[in-house]
């Protein structure tokens, strides 16, 4: 199995990690201004197949692997070792590799009093990702001693660059038939896809991301890897690859989700406008991602608000649909699920399908006011929160078409944050598409307001009464809403 250190095995390493040197969306070297992206974060839409890297990148990930398990590298380091191999002329890798292994952030792993037995050890388990034979350790104790002791003693500082050097590319040479050695080829040419998937240079992790942090999110990602092709394109499709440059690069949120509005806010680069109304941004390429599954947006397209920013008032069913998915304030769920927002190409209505264009873009999402209050609609304190005599009679005056003085008259009640005349104009006039609690698509002060207020005057009635809920909207429920969906639907705006 094992194999004398020699060029020719490099060939087969190179042949063996056929893998990607990805063709980033460099639209301006061919004279065409950069595509719209959400947030800034893009992935490229090449077949995981068909990506390649070069010499210069292979050997520090080379050395990152073996040392660390994963990518532990800023880009300026990786930069940096990159650099160093394209500029040297002799003994390139075991240069750089040596020169990785000295670094003192490898001495976590390879403490300075490791012996050379314990040296080979450890780079087995981190390539194989096994437990090694006596056999093997032995045959690459031998190679480690027999190079620190070269005849040629200008060689002998390279000693452990030349061993990591061996045992990775004999990895490499056998990938196609020792499945640990495959697992390992599949995970250094994912490593790789990974630190090359970013188009701009703020994207670049030198200025934000810690060694410390692109390891952990490396790592957890490689491990899902195994010789099993499948677990290679999973940890590569789009989606993964948009929430690694994101992460490792610590790009902020773009994005934020105001619950109780429904408003969206979305931040973006080189955002176009078309001639007509309400089509510059399809919303229906939009995905949000939290809590249980992913949900596409339905709500009709909007125009932009500049160059770098749209806002979107999101539907009833869009709404709705985020409450179980967006349950916690911040930018993760009450699952720990990072919020996300993926735009698929035509997300931006002005680009052809024949225009270059991400496979996706996205951002991070931080959402507020979670849990809103709707029916409260006057802030007041506890004492008088969702009170029919206050906050069922402010909704119906609305609904009524009062405003102004006329429509706060008396039916109000305590707090220190209580809303003016306008501020309840307001609130009311942003969830009018939840006040339509039996989903008829208007809110109505005979079938809505009634409906709302009895419940307001009796909040005790159970869900599973069915009596109960049938007097609830007796002669004034118009939608196809069960009688329990109303009441259901009517409890969602006061948590």
């Amino acid at each position: 199995m094992f194999n004398p250190w020699r060029r020719e095995m490099w060939q087969c390493a190179r042949t063996a990690c056929a893998v990607i040197s990805l063709a980033l969306f460099c639209c301006a070297s061919i004279g065409i201004a950069a595509p719209p992206t959400v947030g800034g974060a893009t992935v490229s839409g090449l077949p995981i197949e068909n990506l390649r890297v070069i010499d210069d990148d292979i050997i520090p990930m080379m050395g990152s692997l073996a040392i660390h398990g994963a990518d532990a590298m800023t880009w300026g380091e990786y930069s940096f070792w990159m650099a160093q191999h394209e500029s040297l002329q002799s003994n390139r890798a075991a240069t750089v590799l040596q020169s990785i292994y000295d670094r003192p952030s490898s001495r976590a792993n390879f403490p300075s009093f490791f012996l050379n037995s314990e040296i080979a050890t450890k780079l087995i388990e981190n390539i194989y990702s096994n437990t090694p034979s006596d056999a093997a350790v032995l045959f690459w104790t031998s190679r480690l001693n027999a190079y620190s002791s070269d005849p040629q003693i200008s060689l002998r500082p390279l000693a452990k660059g030349r061993l990591i050097y061996d045992m990775v590319t004999n990895a490499l040479g056998v990938a196609n038939s020792d499945p640990n050695a495959g697992q390992f080829s599949r995970r250094l040419n994912a490593a790789l896809v990974m630190k090359k998937e970013t188009d701009t240079g703020a994207e670049r992790n030198d200025q934000t991301a810690t060694t410390a942090a692109i390891f952990n999110a490396s790592r957890p990602r490689l491990l899902t890897i195994t010789n099993d092709v499948a677990t290679y394109n999973a940890a590569l499709t789009p989606l993964a690859r948009l929430n690694w440059v994101i992460d490792q690069s610590a790009i902020p949120a773009s994005a934020t989700y105001d619950a109780e509005t429904g408003l969206l806010s979305v931040s973006g680069t080189e955002l176009i406008a078309l001639a007509d109304p309400d089509n510059d941004i399809d919303l229906s390429k939009l995905t949000l991602y939290g809590d249980g599954s992913p949900y596409a947006l339905t709500t009709a397209p909007v125009e932009i608000t500049n160059s770098s920013s749209f806002q979107v008032r999101l539907n009833a069913a869009d709404r709705i649909a985020l409450r179980s998915r967006f349950n916690r304030d911040g930018t993760a769920s009450s699952g720990n699920v990072k919020y996300l927002l993926a735009a698929a190409p035509g997300w931006s209505a002005a680009l052809s399908a024949a225009q270059p264009q991400p496979a996706l873009t996205g951002t991070r999402i931080t959402v507020v006011n979670n849990a809103p209050a709707i029916l409260n609609i006057d802030r007041s304190d506890a004492a008088t929160r969702y009170d029919a005599a206050t906050d069922g009679v402010l909704l119906m005056r609305y609904l009524l078409g009062f405003r102004n003085a006329d429509l706060i008259a008396n039916a109000r009640g305590n707090g220190v944050n209580l809303r003016d005349a306008i501020q309840i104009e307001n609130h009311i006039s942003a969830s009018l598409a939840l006040l339509d609690v039996d989903g008829d698509g208007q809110a109505l002060a005979s079938t809505d307001g009634v409906m709302i207020l009895r419940r307001l005057l009796n909040p005790g009635a159970a869900i599973g009464n069915a009596a109960a809920m049938a007097t609830l909207t007796a002669n004034a429920k118009r939608g196809t809403r069960t009688d329990a969906e109303v009441v259901s639907a009517i409890d969602a705006l006061k948590p």
